[in-house]
């Protein structure tokens, strides 16, 4: 089991560091015992027998607690709940009062809204005071979370403005450590692995279990680094990292600066990139300026586990592949392309306990559907939301797990490509436009380094396109003044998308920015580019 392989490093490696935040460590003989402390101290607190299973939410940021806060719900036999401390107290509160939680811990504050009546709370939970809690504690085996029990439940946001809880369960995240250790190779005790990503965000998981599944060393930056990027690579040079793991909009910002280059990170062996689309700029800046790294183009959504696939990307893909690819086949978990329609009708019947669906043919667009073990049992106490998005698929008389994604893509050439959310497909003057589209033939453009399209809402109808378009570093000097030399960009930016896209496709405003606004996440801010 995980928990267990994790355990072991205590006593193979106990002075072995575990965690790295600023000035805060944590070696794995730290790990263990303030995990195995604080569990038994909640199995005392919180795991009655009414409360078995139930979640417990970890409030906090990067601090080394957080860790072990993990490790010791899972080991009083609860899954975990990561919360980031940035997160909107409303939010905060949706999120406990549709999760059932238990109890809430945090290394720091808990906003005084969400100590609700009949939630057990503890703020200001620090490591020196862990180990007063119970001195020589040890949980018994049988405390440990079980294969098919829940590990871990993120919260996403849904369509309706409601965040949902995908749960993964420990079977779930075995599959998937599994995989990525064998696909990309760690060395027990000596890797260290970049933590961007808030631990609220899925693709911290990846970093997070990576690192100690194999004795490794996990290396937090947070967003105030991440503003500051002096105090950032000063960070990045003393971490000597071996696996970068971030959204491609992080790397894009460290780009920006002339240093960030071998010199400055001479261990690096992999980068792998999960949560949204990896420029071809990009990609091909970071193969330029380490070229003893891999780059590695991963996809999979939260609810299946982070990823389940990821390609290797090289000088000749950025000749060949239209945009990259983010994946081949795997011997996991299984990846189909359906047609949109094909599935609401199979799907959305209740009579069919395994609906029957065909996958459409390389080359032929449609909605990915993911079958397999790294596919989560569904939405934390929403069953019609699971029914809706989950199904059995069966293929050669075996069942399994599957999930829509609601990503549209196609296979080619033994490759996966993505090409954008089905959310992202609008309807303008009655076609249906997928967004992603005209963004990577924008970014295809000499003069555009990276580009968002969003609609033009007027009187609740979308009404145009405006692209917000970050110019590379050739032609960031034609927009700085005066108004004229926008205009005449823009309208040169048009003409040639005109060359490549019907004009119904075309945007009407073109807005230029110096930087694309991120999420705590990473990924990409619409909302801020779109003024909400």
């Amino acid at each position: 089991m995980l928990l267990q392989r994790i355990d072991q490093w205590a006593e193979i490696a106990p002075q072995r560091l575990a965690h790295k935040y600023r000035e805060q460590v944590l070696t794995y003989a730290d790990l263990k015992t303030y995990s195995d402390a604080l569990a038994y101290w909640l199995f005392q607190k919180v795991s009655h027998d009414s409360q078995k299973q139930t979640p417990i939410i970890v409030y906090g940021h990067k601090e080394s607690e957080m860790l072990v806060f993990f490790l010791a719900c899972l080991k009083a036999g609860h899954p975990y709940i990561p919360i980031d401390k940035s997160t909107p107290t409303e939010r905060l509160l949706k999120i406990v009062e549709s999760s059932g939680a238990a109890a809430i811990l945090s290394p720091t504050s808990i906003p005084e809204k969400a100590k609700m009546k009949g939630i057990f709370w503890q703020e200001h939970l620090q490591l020196p005071s862990i180990s007063n809690l119970l001195h020589n504690a040890k949980p018994h085996p049988e405390w440990y979370i079980g294969t098919d029990d829940v590990w871990y439940i993120i919260f996403t946001s849904g369509s309706t403005g409601e965040p949902k809880g995908v749960q993964i369960t420990h079977s779930s995240l075995e599959s998937f450590i599994s995989w990525v250790n064998r696909e990309y190779r760690p060395k027990q005790q000596e890797e260290v692995f970049l933590n961007q990503a808030p631990f609220s965000f899925d693709l911290s998981v990846m970093d997070l279990y990576m690192a100690l599944s194999n004795g490794g060393t996990l290396w937090s930056v947070d967003q105030e680094q991440t503003n500051n990027p002096k105090d950032l690579f000063y960070s990045l040079l003393e971490s000597q990292i071996s696996y970068w793991i971030s959204t491609p909009s992080f790397a894009e910002i460290c780009l920006m600066d002339p240093s960030f280059t071998e010199k400055l990170l001479p261990k690096l062996r992999y980068f792998l990139f999960c949560g949204e689309v990896l420029p071809n700029v990009v990609a091909s800046s970071l193969l330029g300026r380490f070229p003893r790294a891999q780059v590695i183009n991963l996809y999979g959504p939260t609810e299946c586990t982070v990823a389940v696939s990821g390609v290797n990307i090289t000088a000749i893909m950025f000749e060949c592949s239209d945009p990259l690819p983010v994946g081949q086949n795997s011997t996991d978990c299984q990846i189909y392309i359906c047609d949109p329609d094909d599935l609401d009708r199979e799907v959305s019947n209740v009579d069919l306990k395994e609906p029957f669906l065909k996958s459409l043919p390389p080359g032929k667009r449609g909605e990915i559907v993911i079958a397999g073990p790294n596919v989560s049992i569904g939405y934390l106490n929403r069953p019609e939301l699971t029914q809706r998005a989950f199904f059995k698929w069966k293929e050669k008389g075996i069942s399994q797990q599957a999930y829509r994604t609601g990503d549209i893509g196609y296979w080619l050439n033994e490759k996966l490509y993505y090409l954008g959310r089905k959310d992202f497909q609008i309807k303008l003057h009655g076609y249906r436009i997928e967004l992603g589209e005209i963004e990577e033939q924008l970014r295809k453009l000499p003069e555009v380094e990276n580009a968002i399209v969003l609609p033009i809402v007027r009187r609740g109808k979308n009404a145009a396109l405006q692209a917000f378009i970050k110019l590379s570093n050739d032609f960031q000097y034609c927009t700085q003044d005066p108004e004229s030399a926008r205009q005449e960009m823009g309208q040169q930016i048009r003409q040639k998308l005109g060359q490549r896209l019907p004009a119904y496709m075309l945007p009407h405003r073109y807005n230029f920015i110096e930087s694309i606004p991120l999420t705590t996440n990473g990924k990409v801010d619409r909302k801020a580019l779109q003024g909400g």
